[in-house]
């Protein structure tokens, strides 16, 4: 936001001197020369469709007000080719991801290796059955109901941005997941920046 009020400003600044009339002696006393677009400190340049998305805190899905009881902040995913490949059938969830938004949520009697039922929740409120499990001892992934609701949503590689988060049904005590995802003009894979 901060940045956005940078460019503003500048951009302001441009068009008040492009409107003002020239006086030779005008200069920048610093360097000697007129401030003009070529030499204003450039703006950085972020790439705004992963920088200017900001999930709520809380999953916006109306048919979930007043069920959501402990939650997990939101985590973002881009997906993979393995995610949205037919003969795969699951979402990979990384495992610093369940570390810090899946493992406080669950009970003593919860276990990655036997499995997790959990229900998922579309941005519509549709419900999936899917299972939360471990494999081969190191990827954490969603399968079972996954394939149905990568379908539903026709996800591609690369291009398509998941939001998940967590959280325990207050009516059923169960784990829950909310994903929501969208689209972006992105070909290749983007490197994840931790956030400390």
């Amino acid at each position: 936001m901060a940045l956005q009020g940078l460019k503003t400003k500048i951009v302001s600044e441009i068009r008040t001197r492009r409107n003002k009339p020239k006086s030779p002696k005008e200069s920048n006393p610093k360097k000697g020369r007129s401030v003009n677009a070529q030499n204003l400190p450039r703006t950085p340049r972020l790439c705004p469709p992963l920088s200017s998305y900001f999930p709520p805190d809380i999953p916006p899905v109306a048919r979930l007000n007043g069920l959501i009881g402990r939650r997990s902040k939101p985590f973002q995913k881009q997906l993979t080719k393995s995610d949205v490949k037919f003969n795969q059938c699951r979402l990979s969830i990384s495992k610093f991801d369940v570390e810090n938004a899946v493992m406080p949520l669950l009970t003593e009697e919860e276990d990655f290796t036997e499995g997790i039922p959990v229900k998922v929740y579309d941005a519509d409120g549709k419900e999936y059955n899917m299972t939360l499990k471990i494999w081969a001892s190191k990827f954490h992934v969603l399968k079972n109901g996954w394939s149905d609701f990568r379908n539903d949503h026709s996800l591609v590689a690369l291009q398509d941005f998941v939001t998940l988060w967590a959280f325990r049904n207050l009516d059923e005590g169960n784990l829950c997941f909310v994903i929501t995802s969208r689209r972006l003009e992105v070909f290749e894979a983007i490197k994840r920046r931790r956030l400390k």
